[in-house]
């Protein structure tokens, strides 16, 4: 190090909607600040914006840490690389999080001491918010994430929420899919634990894609439903009350796991996704618990679930239908549905009004498609609706 009283400089990141980035620095030092002794000015961040700085207890080894909080808009906060165009081919990727960092003022510890600036020094250790957490695993050649439950106690039984990635995140990097948006990371945040512990089971795909359009299904799917059968055996989890949910591909994958397995999950949710309605007919889903959501600027999503609902329906579902914005308040979100599930329909149908998801329609719904997600998956009243469901 430059920075001869820096022992460590970790670069920390977080997932958002829209992917994965670098958003602080922290630095442990070998003496300590006080919180009025150090400021965002006192340092300097290659290629980023440096928001605030603050001071932390040192982690067990004396000093403290500075905690550089950078701005998620910079140009180079990401760290989740989607695939380029389908022309150009080429896979999703996630690279280590960057940060070159100098004091750039000199500095006065607690007991006087005087630290003087430095020039940059490369940080060299990489904190993932949340990400971190998840055990990586292998089976019969399919890579997945898991997480386990902080406070995980073998006598107690747990649900599991599986989330399927969608098509874009095919990668031969098994953290792509919790890197790209946070459809498996909004179920073990610690506040959602603190409301219901869970296990979350996340696979990763690698190319080609699992499912298609005109009903085309990888023989990997089944190698995902011996992969969920494997971590039901092997933890303390709830056979009633397994879940699944997915975006895009991962929605239609859903989908085919509930026609072929009927009673399998206590309740899915369908993101931005469609599947042959024929297939539902005779299906024996009428009595499940499904939750759809798309937006109305999507092109496919659209019109494949409002038909999948009405061959549910003649079936014998109750479906109980609303248009939602993609903006609202969390209270709204779960007063809305109460008036829904009131109704006593096993089914939900909420797709997004479209001005509250993209604008224009320059690429065929495309923007509305991949952006139904992004607002989705932050919806609380959604997981409170899943877990109060059971087989």
């Amino acid at each position: 190090m430059n920075n001869l009283h820096i022992k460590r400089i970790t670069a920390v990141t977080e997932v958002f909607p829209d992917g994965q980035k670098c958003t602080g620095v922290e630095l442990s030092y070998d003496c300590i600040f006080k919180e009025e002794m150090v400021t965002r000015e006192d340092f300097e961040v290659q290629n980023r914006t440096v928001l605030s700085a603050s001071v932390r207890p040192g982690k067990g080894e004396g000093g403290c840490t500075v905690y550089l909080a950078l701005s998620p808009d910079d140009r180079d906060a990401a760290t989740y690389l989607p695939p380029g165009p389908p022309s150009e081919g080429g896979m999703a990727h996630v690279i280590p999080a960057r940060v070159r960092v100098a004091q750039i003022h000199n500095l006065t510890a607690e007991d006087g001491s005087r630290i003087p600036e430095a020039p940059c020094d490369e940080n060299d250790a990489v904190r993932n918010f949340l990400v971190d957490e998840f055990i990586q695993g292998e089976f019969e050649g399919l890579a997945y994430n898991l997480f386990v439950p902080r406070n995980y106690d073998a006598a107690k039984k747990y649900p599991l929420v599986q989330f399927i990635h969608d098509a874009s995140v095919c990668s031969d990097e098994v953290l792509c899919t919790l890197a790209q948006g946070v459809g498996a990371l909004v179920w073990m945040t610690e506040e959602a634990q603190a409301k219901q512990e869970c296990f979350v089971l996340a696979p990763q795909f690698a190319p080609p894609t699992i499912v298609e359009d005109n009903g085309w299904v990888d023989e990997r799917l089944e190698t995902e439903k011996r992969l969920l059968d494997k971590i039901v055996r092997d933890y303390s989890i709830d056979p009633s009350r397994l879940y699944t949910t997915g975006q895009s591909m991962g929605c239609m994958s859903s989908m085919v796991l509930n026609l072929r397995y009927p009673n399998l999950f206590a309740a899915s949710f369908f993101v931005a996704g469609q599947w042959d309605e024929r297939q539902f007919r005779g299906s024996g889903l009428q009595n499940k618990n499904f939750w759809f959501l798309n937006s109305q600027g999507d092109a496919k999503a659209f019109p494949g679930m409002n038909q999948i609902l009405v061959v549910l329906e003649r079936e014998g579902a109750k479906v109980a239908r609303e248009v939602w914005r993609a903006d609202e308040f969390q209270e709204t979100y779960r007063k809305k549905l109460e008036k829904l599930a009131a109704t006593g329909a096993n089914m939900i149908y909420t797709p997004y009004e479209i001005t509250t998801v993209a604008d224009g329609w320059h690429s065929g719904g495309g923007e509305h498609h991949v952006t139904t997600w992004k607002h989705a998956y932050g919806i609380e009243a959604v997981r409170e609706w899943m877990f109060s469901k059971k087989l």
